[in-house]
């Protein structure tokens, strides 16, 4: 008989998703086993783009050191480019058309002073063969022996209490665990379809090829390169064509690795001609003796899927298994990671009786409605880089005929001057893929858990390129940065960290607040609600002056932050019924668990 196990949650799958889930379970204190059937890391140099939230969340739940040491410093990741060739000396050869700022450049302009002052972290890259490894040593480290790589999910079977999984490793020796929750982190390969949930909407729109080599490209490459796409007369089209991103672990020109990626009409059967890549890649980049040593070719298709569910019972969920879409603005690990942390400390809150299980009912809610807004902002973005091709006038497959336009393109004349601002003005509006900070962190949610107060919807760029700080329910705190009473600096995000608990933020005449929420405390416990009063005369001081204007309360006022830092509630104005709104908003919050409380210890004072 298999030996079985009891155990709260069971997670399939060993990527981003499933690995940065099991440590931030393991900093909330919760038990897990983590099941994936292969025997290592991805192999693949894909998701290497780690937005500003993902990056603050990591560094809040101390993940993010060693990332923060290899991955692409930001003077080398500031600028996306476009030009016809890395080599060559016709006259076509090695022209610049048109650069843009990406992810916050690397200047004094107020886009790259936007990205340095909403976060405490700029971004990173890092190719998930590399970014893999940390994540599965940093959960192994937090939950020794319950990292399972090698082993596969034969079965699950849901009763009224528990999942009964059965997993099967490599000698073929077979365990059942039981636990109260499963999650689902295995990109939508085996769990969703056994549940019957559906991936909705397009797919196989374009087949992708991408080349993962080492070379040496010092010669040619812009230290400021994040990535470079090439259109030249010869080759055409943006997809016959290509672009190439390095891959370090040296960056900006020093890089030893790189990924080319290509395009493919899903009809076209040169696609699985694997050894006409490699000349592929020395004709477009002009340079026929470039010694390349192919580690990996990876063939996929873009498409645009949406899970009709998040949840079905006991079982969740999470990154590529409810969504997935084009790899534009780097959305699918970033949005996973996110994925990950909103259920870790709801399953955390539950499990630990810190909460009702009703709040599990906010997850799906929040976090399919985030990635429905990804996976169409990532066909969009997708589909706009067809517009460059359009405003060249280039055609698939009319090699005379794109010449010829790329002739007039870089001619030394006033129409080629004219056709080269009008492309330049083209190719700005791919900004929507490389500069979406307002997607990055305005993201905010229409239903979930958080008490809505009535306030106007927060303002929001509909190219996604601004992010609007607020702290109206629902939506990401503010960074600002913060100083402790010892000299400590510290953001705003860090009040929480990765403590599984709220934060109560006010200031020095907010005394009513911090009254009622010492007595929540002596309800559910001295640890699930840390206070911040942050003003000249407190704990807490605001830094830069910028705490001030990004609080949206006057004095007096009062924000309640959720353990992801998310608004859960706020008070614009004081206190009218000594504190008792923030104790009505607990007890809504928490599922009325501090009611229940109170009725265990025998309270005196009445129920909210």
């Amino acid at each position: 008989m298999p030996a079985e196990i009891i155990i709260p949650v069971v997670i399939i799958g060993g990527g981003g998703c499933g690995l940065t889930l099991s440590s931030f379970l393991s900093n909330y204190g919760i038990d897990h086993v983590l099941i994936e059937r292969h025997t290592g890391t991805s192999d693949l140099p894909k998701a290497h783009y780690l937005n500003q939230r993902t990056m603050e969340i990591l560094q809040a739940h101390n993940m993010v050191d060693e990332i923060f040491q290899k991955t692409c410093p930001p003077r080398h990741m500031s600028q996306v480019a476009w030009q016809t060739s890395l080599g060559g000396h016709d006259a076509l050869d090695r022209r610049l058309i048109h650069k843009i700022e990406c992810f916050g450049g690397d200047g004094g302009s107020e886009y790259a002073q936007s990205y340095k002052r909403d976060a405490p972290l700029r971004s990173g890259n890092l190719p998930l063969f590399r970014l893999e490894p940390i994540l599965k040593a940093l959960a192994k480290r937090n939950n020794h022996g319950k990292i399972l790589f090698g082993h596969q999910m034969l079965d699950f079977v849901e009763d009224d209490s528990r999942v009964r999984t059965t997993v099967v490793n490599g000698d073929g020796t077979k365990t059942i665990y039981r636990s109260q929750y499963l999650v689902a982190a295995d990109g939508g390969r085996t769990v969703g379809p056994k549940l019957g949930i559906e991936m909705r909407g397009p797919r196989n729109i374009t087949d992708m090829v991408s080349v993962h080599f080492s070379a040496d490209l010092s010669e040619y490459w812009d230290d400021r390169y994040f990535a470079c796409h090439f259109i030249n007369g010869e080759n055409g089209t943006v997809f016959e064509s290509g672009a190439i991103v390095p891959m370090g672990p040296t960056w900006g020109s020093s890089s030893e690795e790189w990924v080319f990626h290509f395009g493919f009409a899903m009809d076209d059967e040169a696609r699985h001609d694997e050894s006409a890549l490699v000349p592929r890649i020395r004709e477009l980049l002009k340079t026929p003796d470039l010694v390349l040593q192919v580690h990996k070719i990876s063939h996929w298709a873009i498409e645009r899927v949406l899970a009709d569910s998040y949840r079905k019972g006991r079982v969740f969920l999470a990154g590529d298994a409810g969504n997935r879409r084009p790899p534009t603005t780097g959305l699918g690990l970033n949005t996973a990671i996110e994925d990950s942390l909103n259920l870790a400390w709801k399953l955390a809150m539950v499990i630990s009786g810190g909460a009702k299980d009703s709040i599990l009912d906010t997850y799906e809610p929040e976090r399919r409605a985030v990635g429905e807004i990804n996976c169409d902002w990532g066909l969009f973005t997708f589909n706009n880089s067809a517009v460059i091709n359009t405003v060249m006038g280039l055609l698939p497959g009319k090699k005379e005929h794109n010449k010829t336009q790329f002739e007039l393109l870089l001619e030394d004349s006033d129409r080629g001057s004219t056709f080269r601002a009008q492309v330049a003005r083209i190719i700005e509006s791919q900004s929507v893929e490389f500069c979406a900070h307002g997607i990055e962190l305005g993201f905010g949610y229409n239903k979930g858990l958080f008490l809505p107060d009535g306030s106007v919807p927060a303002k929001r760029d509909p190219l996604g390129l601004q992010y609007f700080p607020t702290t109206k329910p629902g939506h990401r705190l503010p960074h600002a940065w913060i100083e402790k009473s010892r000299g400590q600096i510290i953001s705003t995000h860090h009040i929480v960290s990765h403590h599984l608990a709220f934060a109560l933020i006010t200031d020095e005449k907010g005394s009513t607040w911090v009254s009622a929420a010492g007595r929540i405390a002596a309800c559910i416990g001295n640890n699930a609600l840390i206070v911040a009063q942050i003003g000249d005369r407190c704990p807490y001081r605001d830094y830069e002056d910028s705490w001030a204007h990004l609080k949206g309360v006057q004095p007096g006022g009062a924000i309640l932050v959720r353990p992801d830092n998310i608004v859960a509630w706020r008070s614009i104005y004081p206190s009218k019924r000594n504190g008792k709104e923030l104790e009505e908003a607990v007890d809504i919050l928490l599922g009325g668990l501090r009611e229940d409380s109170e009725h265990n210890q025998g309270a005196s004072r009445p129920k909210l």
